[in-house]
């Protein structure tokens, strides 16, 4: 028998077996984004969002009756916008 055929078939049951075998693999990904937000002359209408890499977003009117952080008096932001 030539020697190459005798080392194939000595080598296949190990091959074989590589296959079965499986093993766990941790994966991190970061995704660095960039968003601009523009106010709009009226605070009535909602501010306009550009992202880069068009992430989702959600713009929604913040609600009024919300206390303020502060001991100021600010006034509250009318939008709040969610990445």
């Amino acid at each position: 028998m030539p020697r190459p055929l005798l080392l194939a078939l000595l080598l296949l049951p190990c091959a074989s077996l590589a296959a079965t075998e499986s093993t766990t693999l941790e994966v991190s990904l970061t995704i660095q984004e960039s968003c601009r937000i523009d106010r709009r002359g009226q605070e009535r209408e909602p501010p306009v969002v550009n992202c880069a890499l068009d992430s989702p977003y959600r713009v929604q009117a913040n609600d009024p009756k919300r206390a303020p952080s502060s001991t100021r008096r600010l006034a509250p932001a009318r939008w709040e916008i969610t990445f």
